[in-house]
C-alpha cells in the first residue's frame, strides 16, 4: 500500500512538471517570436535631406542678383538686342565708346585679343554712346575689326547713365559677385590685360 502511494505520488509530480516546463516553453515561444513591422514605419528619416519642394525654394532665392546698372534692354548695332541682366554672375568688361572718338578708334582694336585671351573667363561688351548715329557706329566696328565683340548702340545715353559713365573711352570691370569698377580711359592694351586677368581671380 506505501509503494502504490509512493507510485502515485511520485506519477502526479512527474505529471505536474511535465505540464510546468510545458507551459515555460510556449510562454518563451510567444515571447521570443519577433513581430513583422512595415519596412516603411522602420526606415528612419534622414534629418539632413531637404525635401525636393524646399529645394528648389532655395535655389530660387539663391539666383544671382541684378546689378541696377545691368538691369536694361538695348538695341545692338548690329540690329539685335541685348539684355544687360544676362552679364549678371559673371565677370564681363564693358567699353564705352564714341563712333566719333578719335582715341577710340586708335584704342578699340586692341580688344579682340584681350577678349580671345580670356574667353571663357570674361565677357566683352561694347557701349557706343554719346551719338543717334547708328550708320556711323556700324561703320567704327568694322573699321576697328571689333565686329566679334557684341556693341550695344546706347543712341539714348541710358546704359552710359545707369554706369555713372560720362565721357569715352571708359571701362567698367563688373565682378561675378555684382561689385563694378569704372575706370576711365584710355588704357594700355596691357593694362587692359593686367585687369582683366585680375577681375577673373578675384
Amino acid at each position: 500500500m506505501r509503494r502504490l502511494l509512493a507510485t502515485t505520488t511520485g506519477l502526479a509530480a512527474a505529471l505536474l512538471l511535465s505540464a510546468c516546463a510545458g507551459a515555460d516553453t510556449t510562454e518563451a515561444d510567444a515571447t521570443a517570436t519577433p513581430t513583422a513591422v512595415p519596412a516603411e514605419e522602420t526606415a528612419a528619416a534622414d534629418p539632413t535631406e531637404e525635401p525636393a519642394e524646399t529645394a528648389a525654394a532655395a535655389e530660387t532665392e539663391e539666383a544671382v542678383a541684378v546689378p541696377a546698372a545691368l538691369d536694361f534692354t538695348a538695341p545692338t548695332v548690329d540690329g539685335g538686342t541685348f539684355e544687360g541682366a544676362s552679364l549678371a554672375g559673371q565677370d564681363a568688361v564693358v567699353y564705352f565708346w564714341a563712333p566719333w572718338c578719335t582715341i577710340c578708334r586708335r584704342e578699340a582694336p586692341a580688344l579682340p585679343g584681350v577678349a580671345a585671351d580670356f574667353d571663357g573667363q570674361a565677357t566683352f561688351v561694347g557701349v557706343a554712346g554719346l551719338s543717334s548715329d547708328v550708320a556711323a557706329m556700324q561703320g567704327f566696328v568694322a573699321d576697328t575689326g571689333t565686329d566679334g565683340l557684341t556693341h550695344v548702340a546706347d543712341t539714348d545715353g541710358a546704359v552710359y547713365t545707369g554706369f555713372g559713365v560720362a565721357s569715352q573711352t571708359t571701362y567698367a570691370f563688373v565682378d561675378d559677385d555684382g561689385t563694378i569698377e569704372v575706370v576711365p580711359g584710355p588704357i594700355s592694351e596691357d593694362e587692359l590685360r593686367e585687369r582683366t586677368a585680375a577681375l577673373v581671380e578675384s
